[in-house]
């Protein structure tokens, strides 16, 4: 907790020593406190990898993190590398190719009706609407792992959807983006996501842009998507709670 020049000096000077005499002086270290030590990272290190990631990867991923620790327990570090890099590969190709197009259907509102009957005539008045009502509703299901690999096909695809509704009675007035499905979202696939959120914005001229997560802990992704997408427009807003996209997200709002 010292500062300054002299304990800088003295802490040198101490590590200079163990430097030359370490070894010497820790054969006379009771062997109880390094074992100790041991089992205390060792418990703190699986703790951390394998019971703190339960739920956090879905089943293949968490599979792969028991491969790695069964490995490293039977047969050292090296092996558990090599699995470990065997395991990242096959499940990056299990992944992509389970679902190779990121969008699961693309649909107006008037072909993706609610359930739910007991709304009130302001409601069904703007639902039933020619400008606002659910043909200028659309409606995009998204689908397995958002990666670097395949958020441009995502990026053209809603781009070509919007185009072939411009100056057409169905044209997107309201963009309904649906995430109940996706598993996981990299960092280069999220930035892309506001990119497109912007670009909706600017060059089709979308109001309103609704993003349903599909779970309360928000996205699948490290980056803080949700932060981005509310600070992209007052107009977008996030839906967290656990369905798939309707007209209600668009009524509720």
């Amino acid at each position: 907790g010292g500062a300054g020049k002299i304990s800088s000096l003295a802490v040198t000077a101490v590590t200079s020593v163990l430097f030359v005499v370490g070894p010497t002086i820790a054969s006379y270290m009771p062997r109880a406190m390094a074992g100790t030590l041991l089992l205390h990272v060792g418990t703190d290190l699986f703790l951390e990898g394998v019971y703190d990631s339960y739920k956090k990867y879905d089943y293949l991923e968490y599979a792969g993190v028991w491969l790695i620790t069964l490995v490293m327990t039977a047969y050292g570090m090296e092996a558990a590398l090599i699995a470990g890099v065997i395991a990242a590969l096959s499940t990056y190709a299990f992944q992509s190719i389970t679902y190779p197009d990121p969008i699961r259907g693309c649909m107006s509102a008037a072909t993706l009706r609610s359930s739910y009957w007991h709304r009130n005539a302001a409601s069904d008045n703007i639902l039933n609407s020619d400008t606002k009502g659910r043909k200028r509703i659309l409606v995009v299901q998204l689908q397995g792992h958002l990666f670097f690999g395949n958020v441009a096909q995502l990026t053209d695809r809603v781009k070509h959807f919007l185009k072939e509704r411009q100056g057409t009675s169905e044209e997107a007035w309201v963009v309904i983006m649906d995430f109940s499905l996706v598993q996981g979202i990299d960092s280069s696939a999220a930035q892309a996501i506001t990119k497109l959120c912007d670009m909706m914005h600017k060059q089709f001229l979308v109001y309103h842009c609704i993003f349903v997560t599909g779970s309360t802990d928000g996205f699948p992704c490290e980056y803080p998507l949700s932060k981005e997408l509310r600070g992209s427009s007052p107009n977008d807003s996030l839906c967290t709670r656990n369905y798939r996209a309707s007209e209600d997200e668009y009524t509720s709002l």
